[in-house]
């Protein structure tokens, strides 16, 4: 290891306030330069070491990095190039239409970027008709930049080059300094050029990690040597007012998993100060930023995941498996220094930049490869090192299922669920603008159904709304179904809260409460037979409880989950059958304590919303399947798939001919949220697939051909003792009103819905 006086320098005073009673609140021990990538002929080569550390300015807040490693080390031949990163395009393009609308920029106003890589933010400015000025260090990518029609300077920012770039071009109407400012040591002398190259009226804006979310999401692989300073809007306003500056506006974005966009002006410019900033002042606080044993907890935090992420790779290796990482940005070689995790680990590292392939991580000397390479060497595993692009990265890989996300928390995740629920909150994201800022209580909620639409709105939170919903979920887990708080991914949201209850007693919630979905239930025949009574008691009621709650809260919308079950043996003239037919149902059978207590539960629905105006709305869904059913479900899909997987036979009840018509989880959540949302009160609406209605024994046939490849056989059996009796002879429904009133229509094919189905259950633990 190497760390002399030539390469780092140590820090005794706060770089925000110059006092010098700083705390170590962090330490990650010694790790080389994030971005100091090695190329094979020097990994016998002595690497750079530097202590990675925060410390906290008792005297201000500031929360900071006090080894400084040289800027000419870190920035002068770096590799990451912003542009091949489409988020990163997209989110630059974006920032420059708002900047340019709301300060009404004019064509030839001067706009320059502190830091500007591949010129990524200057490009739209420039499309606008401005003159844009880059500035950045790093001389390979400014010379790049400048040669794409970018001018770039290859410069370290300081107030000799901005009286430089005053005198030749002008003062800048705007200057940016996005994902640089936290890389300044001397942040004096930084917003001293800011202020001489700024016009009077100019605005100087800044994108920083934000400490705020770092801690809230445990983003504590963002913490490396370029990262100096790492601010709150209370210590950003505090430093820029002392040096003449005042802030105006912030706001946070995703980008990074949670940045600071920092709007400020010279003191007394024209732009009022906004209540974003008082507001966001009082949220640090409450969040106790300002205390030096907020961070002693985060360290624990940290801890915590590096326990768990390495029992889960331990595991997944003993196995067998093969695991290789996808990203090598800077915060993943944190991370792997950190937690001591390498090519023992991880087989190789995808990344999309060219700069990188061919190079090997810092410290754990990974080999970076290109896309091409998970074709030919393909993993079990792929751990996504860039956790702020799992999204994209994962549906760059559709051939792969099996992801591990490290942070916030370290999970597994399949990409047939997360395709589904993109698919569902894509589908209702206008109308899910309704659920923004509000509060959804629902029953069942870690059930399969429950799970989806749990996890769907978790997604609508990190993606559409511009305030989070807030989810209150109750489940008693009577079949076992659930080893985790939801049943296709493990959450971990402050948004979202899991509780154990048991839906036959009373709902107390001592907070505002606006939509109620009541969907605890055991839906499985095999177990509503061994459970009559608790069938019977959680859906009368669990229902009866919901209607109180929604009555006592005002809530705007209970959305009840009965069932197609309750049409019973439809007469063979009411097939499609509608939501007038009356039903044909056996208030005795063995099928009876769950059909018959379906049915009072939307006569008790009715009933309320006659006598006390509740606002209900009733679901009648028909054979949803998909992932979140388990294998030992006892429905016929799960269990077809699950024997296939073990390679039995395919067995079908009696002849065969019994129909149902089937409805994959993504069309039959986007028609719950439609009813929840937009449904009209006091309405039942069907909810399924009318397309394909199909009897047991071409069922069992589709998926021994079209899932396993004619490798299954298939086999006519009796019905089984612990199978309830009166199964209905044809299922179909009738989707005309859901149609007409809420523009609903389902879309997966059968075939579809089945092989997704089958890859989800292969890949979980849920199959046997």
């Amino acid at each position: 290891m190497s760390n002399t006086n030539e390469t780092a320098k140590e820090r005794t005073t706060c770089r925000a306030c110059a006092g010098k009673n700083l705390s170590k609140v962090l330490s990650l021990g010694k790790t080389p330069p994030a971005n100091a990538f090695v190329k094979k002929e020097d990994l016998t080569k002595q690497e750079h070491f530097f202590p990675l550390e925060l410390s906290f300015c008792n005297d201000c807040s500031f929360v900071q990095l006090t080894h400084v490693v040289s800027p000419e080390l870190l920035f002068r031949d770096y590799v990451y190039v912003s542009s091949t990163s489409p988020m990163f395009v997209e989110h630059f393009k974006e920032l420059a239409e708002q900047v340019a609308k709301r300060f009404k920029m004019q064509q030839g106003s001067l706009v320059v970027d502190v830091g500007s890589n591949d010129g990524i933010l200057l490009r739209p400015f420039k499309e606008k008709g401005m003159k844009v000025l880059g500035i950045d260090p790093a001389e390979k990518i400014a010379a790049m930049a400048t040669k794409n029609g970018i001018e770039t300077l290859p410069l370290f920012f300081n107030p000799e080059v901005a009286k430089e770039i005053a005198r030749t071009k002008g003062k800048a109407k705007l200057v940016t300094a996005t994902s640089v400012f936290s890389h300044v040591d001397d942040l004096d002398g930084f917003v001293q050029g800011v202020k001489e190259l700024l016009a009077d009226d100019g605005v100087f804006i800044i994108e920083v990690y934000y400490l705020y979310e770092l801690l809230e999401k445990n983003l504590f692989d963002t913490i490396y040597h370029e990262h100096l300073s790492y601010f709150t809007v209370k210590t950003i306003t505090r430093l820029l007012q002392r040096l003449g500056m005042e802030v105006f506006d912030v706001a946070k974005t995703d980008t990074h998993g949670g940045s600071l966009r920092v709007h400020a002006q010279k003191a007394g410019g024209p732009h009022k100060t906004q209540d974003t900033v008082k507001k966001s002042i009082e949220m640090e606080d409450a969040k106790r930023l300002s205390e030096a044993a907020t961070y002693a907890e985060f360290a624990k935090k940290i801890e915590q995941n590096k326990a768990r992420l390495l029992e889960l790779l331990k595991e997944v290796k003993s196995k067998g498996k093969k695991i290789v990482g996808y990203g090598a940005p800077a915060k993943g070689n944190t991370l792997l220094n950190y937690f001591r995790i390498g090519p023992e680990t991880l087989d190789y590292i995808v990344d999309d930049s060219p700069w990188k392939q061919g190079l090997y991580t810092p410290g754990t000397h990974i080999q970076v490869v290109s896309f091409d390479e998970l074709s030919r060497r393909k993993p079990d595993y792929i751990l996504i090192l860039a956790w702020n692009f799992a999204e994209p990265i994962m549906k760059k890989c559709p051939e792969f299922s099996k992801f591990i996300i490290p942070v916030p928390k370290p999970q597994i995740l399949n990409n047939i669920v997360e395709e589904d629920l993109a698919t569902i909150a894509e589908a209702i994201k206008e109308e899910a603008k309704a659920l923004a800022g509000k509060t959804v209580l629902i029953t069942g909620g870690s059930g399969f159904i429950g799970s989806c639409i749990v996890a769907t709105i978790d997604l609508l939170n990190r993606k559409y709304l511009a305030k989070p919903c807030k989810v209150i979920s109750l489940d008693i887990y009577i079949t076992g179904q659930n080893s985790k708080n939801n049943l296709i991914k493990e959450i971990d949201s402050e948004h979202i809260k899991f509780v154990k209850h048991d839906v036959r007693f009373p709902i107390e919630i001592n907070e505002p409460v606006d939509y109620i979905i009541s969907a605890a239930g055991v839906a499985s025949p095999v177990y509503y037979k061994r459970y009559p009574i608790e069938t019977i008691e959680g859906t009368v009621f669990g229902i009866k409880n919901a209607l109180e709650l929604a009555r006592h809260k005002n809530a705007k919308s209970l959305l009840y989950f009965s069932s197609s079950e309750i049409y019973g043996d439809p007469d063979p003239n009411f097939i499609p059958t509608p939501e007038t037919y009356k039903g044909n149902v056996s208030s005795i059978g063995e099928r009876s304590c769950y059909d018959e207590s379906k049915r009072i539960g939307e006569t008790m629905c009715m009933a309320h919303y006659a006598v006390h105006k509740v606002p209900i709305r009733i679901v009648r869904p028909f054979n949803v399947y998909g992932p979140g059913m388990k294998g030992t479900d006892y429905r016929v899909i799960p269990t077809m798939l699950s024997n296939g997987l073990q390679g039995k036979e395919l067995t079908v009840h009696d002849k065969g001919n019994q129909t149902r018509a089937f409805c994959y989880i993504t069309d039959a959540a986007i028609g719950f949220f439609k009813v929840l949302i937009s449904g009209r009160n006091g309405e039942v609406y069907n909810v399924g697939n009318s397309s394909e209605e199909i009897n047991m024994l071409a069922l069992a046939e589709t998926i021994a051909e079209s899932v396993f490849s004619s490798k299954a056989h298939v086999k006519l059996v009796k019905y089984p003792d612990n199978y309830p009796q009166d199964e209905p002879r044809r299922r179909c429904p009738d989707l005309s009103k859901i149609k007409k009133e809420l523009g609903y229509e389902a879309k997966v094919s059968l075939k579809a819905g089945l092989r997704r189905a089958f890859e989800w259950l292969r890949d979980s633990a849920n199959w046997h």
